[in-house]
């Protein structure tokens, strides 16, 4: 590889392909990385792009790449799976390269100890039940409210019968029962959640980075217009817009729970009480955060020049009614709702702000960089035929 690097972005789904085109845009040279084919893999934003699976192969070209770079980069992860590896190889890593402490990250991606998070500050998030069994949760079904949502613990021991959900919806007691009939003994225990009533367009968005001294930088919010999976996905279709209580109670959770780094929250109002309620928040960058980007804020640049402790970029307010859609996903959303809106658990959203956008942007495709476009469907297609052998 010729040439120096400015950042490494682990992850290249649509998610790190926006990562890779801010950095680019603010004139970085950019490695991209990740474990199988994805559509930012061919972004021609990135200086190199590595596939790698293995943890340790990662790490020691990693630590390779750095011993020849005369800055140490900034390291951006752009999915879960990276956020495990940064934490748990951060003594290796941290002297050679630059990104955020991810000591909270891991009570930010687990659910049980994310609702304790939410508890000790007095944040309001959905009700969240820990059982350790299925006989322990039919028992428990009377204290449980419907409908409810219920994830294993162990998902990958559930995955034949999740058939590529996360959860699954429990609309009765008698739903419950059959749920539970159909999935294995041994998943380690179940966390069930229940659900807030109301449309998915119900759904506001808080994202920016906290700086390393908990500084608050290119903040941005949102509105949810649709989602995919339907009711319990990520956004699918999506607008900019000035959402002040959303912006004011995330901030004041995210100072107090000390974390560093990008994020993105999501919160809904429960029309049972009024109160707004904190969803989820991810420290990374999340799938819709190209929006933030076509509204006028630089989340990741500014990340970026914290990091190498580079001058701060200008925060001007951001541009409302931009919307951004996931084109593939929001098809298929829009087409359950067509089929099966009036039986779902939420009622239909109210997509009406997509129609009078002040402008649109798109989570893949870009005509400066078309090539991800035209890949992802291929992608898309591999992964079902793979899925049918």
């Amino acid at each position: 590889m010729a040439g120096a690097i400015d950042a490494v972005v682990l992850g290249l789904s649509p998610t790190g392909l926006f990562a890779c085109r801010e950095l680019h845009l603010a004139g970085r040279r950019v490695l991209g990385v990740d474990s199988g084919p994805t559509c930012g893999a061919h972004s021609s934003t990135l200086q190199a792009c590595w596939r790698v699976g293995a943890d340790e192969e990662l790490l020691w070209r990693l630590t390779q790449l750095a011993s020849r770079q005369a800055q140490p980069p900034v390291l951006l992860t752009a999915n879960d799976r990276y956020i495990e590896f940064v934490s748990r190889h951060g003594s290796a890593l941290t002297a050679n390269f630059r990104f955020p402490d991810c000591g909270i990250a891991g009570e930010l991606l687990d659910k049980r100890r994310f609702y304790r998070l939410c508890q000790r500050h007095g944040m309001a998030a959905p009700a969240v039940w820990e059982v350790r069994d299925k006989a322990a949760l039919q028992e428990m079904a009377q204290q449980i409210t419907f409908p409810c949502i219920l994830k294993p613990v162990l998902i990958h021991r559930a995955r034949a019968y999740l058939r590529g959900k996360k959860v699954v919806l429990a609309r009765t007691p008698a739903e419950l029962d059959e749920c539970l009939s159909l999935v294995p003994e041994d998943v380690g225990g179940w966390l069930v959640q229940e659900v807030i009533p109301g449309a998915e367009s119900r759904i506001t968005l808080f994202a920016g980075y906290a700086s390393r001294t908990g500084e608050i930088l290119q903040a941005f919010t949102a509105r949810k217009l649709r989602q995919y999976p339907p009711g319990f996905g990520s956004a699918s279709l999506a607008v900019s817009e000035t959402c002040a209580d959303t912006a004011a109670l995330a901030a004041d959770f995210i100072r107090a729970i000390g974390l560093r780094g990008i994020f993105g929250a999501e919160f809904k109002r429960d029309p049972r009480d009024g109160q707004l309620k904190i969803i989820e928040i991810n420290p990374r960058p999340t799938l819709w955060f190209q929006l933030s980007h076509a509204a006028g804020k630089r989340i990741v640049d500014a990340a970026w020049r914290d990091l190498r402790g580079a001058a701060p970029l200008q925060n001007p307010p951001q541009r409302d009614g931009v919307v951004w859609r996931y084109a593939l996903k929001d098809l298929a959303s829009a087409r359950f709702y067509r089929r099966h809106g009036h039986t779902f658990v939420f009622p239909a959203p109210d997509v009406s702000a997509a129609r009078t956008g002040a402008a649109r942007t798109w989570a893949v495709y870009d005509p400066r960089d078309p090539l991800p476009a035209l890949a992802e469907p291929l992608l898309y297609l591999r992964k079902w035929w793979k899925e049918r052998r």
